[in-house]
């Protein structure tokens, strides 16, 4: 087979065809940063810095397919889409500490009544102040603009090397928008005492919340202009880890189908970052149209069960664990690489990567294996 650029290297894997090598995309942020002696809140509060050191490391190591994103993320990043405090090293954490979110209740029960009735826009504007309180209404618009103005420059520097960016905007589902609005500990007792309700809110806010992200200003029409291959579609607590299957058809995945979809539907790949343990739901995924989707998975879900569901309808992407990345060897970590790209790779389908970000505090030897093991393993005969 001839030689791929790494753009059609990683359509081919998407359509669950089989490309010249299994694509490389490793996600790193902070593993950048401590790699280089960088405290974390200098790295968060620079994004200059943060894109050149990702740059540095991504040259260092070699290289890979596609930059996981092209930009780092920042405080107001995060509150743009995930309705949590987040404590924030230099402020409330010390500086080389990583950030963390704070589960308190940032929604009240009578906010899905608010929900119903004014809809998502009008939701979103409700609970972000709650999410960043630093911050006065009137500078939302600016900070939004030069976040995305950092997004698009941070996406031309990669493009100028000719290196591609993988995913760049988010969309986060009604129930992971809820669940974390609410608290875990708030929303499950909500879905037990209030069902009608919760449903009613998420039939409710869907079709805003799709609208905005495919038409607004950071929307996945504008982005796939700069250069992104794919849209984030992040969800955690959805899962099997906190969630029964029955409670899952009923509660997310008629809005994940809904999201997912409609981002077809606008020639964009929904990539389903899915963290903790999916595999009781993953039979729901072949409802999506065959090769149209990225399902990113970060080793609590049996990626090789995923393989023999979804084996030639959708693309599989992950999983070298956070903990072998931490504490194994680099023969180990080689050796789960070998076998990924053979059980998952095999016949196409498949995107090495991490198991989520790459920790903070990762071997850097084992994070260079991991790569060098995906280049050496993964080319198809």
């Amino acid at each position: 087979m001839a030689e791929m650029t790494a753009h059609e290297r990683i359509d081919a894997a998407i359509r669950c065809e089989q490309p010249d090598r299994v694509p490389i995309i490793p996600m790193m942020d902070f593993f950048c940063a401590r790699y280089k002696g960088v405290p974390l809140d200098e790295f968060i509060a620079d994004n200059d810095l943060g894109r050149e050191l990702l740059i540095e490391v991504f040259d260092e190591f070699g290289g890979w397919d596609a930059t996981f994103q092209s930009t780092t993320l920042n405080e107001f990043a995060f509150a743009l889409t995930l309705p949590i405090p987040l404590k924030i090293p230099g402020r409330e954490l010390p500086g080389d500490a990583v950030w963390q979110f704070d589960e308190i209740p940032v929604m009240s029960l009578e906010d899905y009544d608010f929900a119903i009735e004014h809809g998502w826009q009008a939701l979103w504007g409700k609970v972000f102040p709650a999410v960043r309180p630093l911050t006065p209404p009137n500078k939302i618009p600016e900070l939004l603009e030069s976040w995305v103005g950092q997004a698009i420059k941070d996406t031309i520097i990669w493009k100028e090397r000719g290196v591609l960016s993988f995913t760049g905007v988010a969309i986060v589902p009604p129930f992971e928008f809820f669940s974390m609005g609410r608290s875990l500990k708030e929303f499950t007792l909500d879905l037990y005492r209030h069902p009608d309700k919760v449903v009613a809110a998420m039939d409710a806010i869907t079709p805003g919340l799709i609208e905005a992200t495919v038409e607004g200003q950071l929307g996945i029409r504008q982005a796939t202009g700069w250069g992104y291959r794919t849209c984030f579609i992040g969800s955690t607590r959805a899962s099997g880890t906190f969630i029964s299957p029955r409670m899952f058809e009923r509660f997310a995945w008629p809005y994940i189908k809904q999201i997912a979809l409609a981002l077809i539907d606008a020639g964009v790949t929904p990539l389903f970052h899915f963290d903790s343990n999916w595999t009781p739901m993953l039979s729901y995924f072949k409802e999506l149209p065959k090769g149209s989707c990225v399902l990113e998975l970060d080793s609590a879900t049996d990626i090789f069960k995923a393989k023999e569901v979804l084996k030639g309808h959708m693309c599989l992407m992950g999983d070298v664990p956070a903990a072998l990345l931490k504490l194994g060897t680099q023969d180990e970590v080689a050796d789960y690489v070998k076998k990924l790209v053979e059980v998952v790779g095999e016949d196409g389908g498949f995107i090495l990567s991490t198991g989520c970000d790459t920790p903070v505090d990762a071997r850097p030897e084992n994070v260079r294996a991991m790569i060098d093991a995906g280049k050496s393993y993964g080319i198809y005969n």
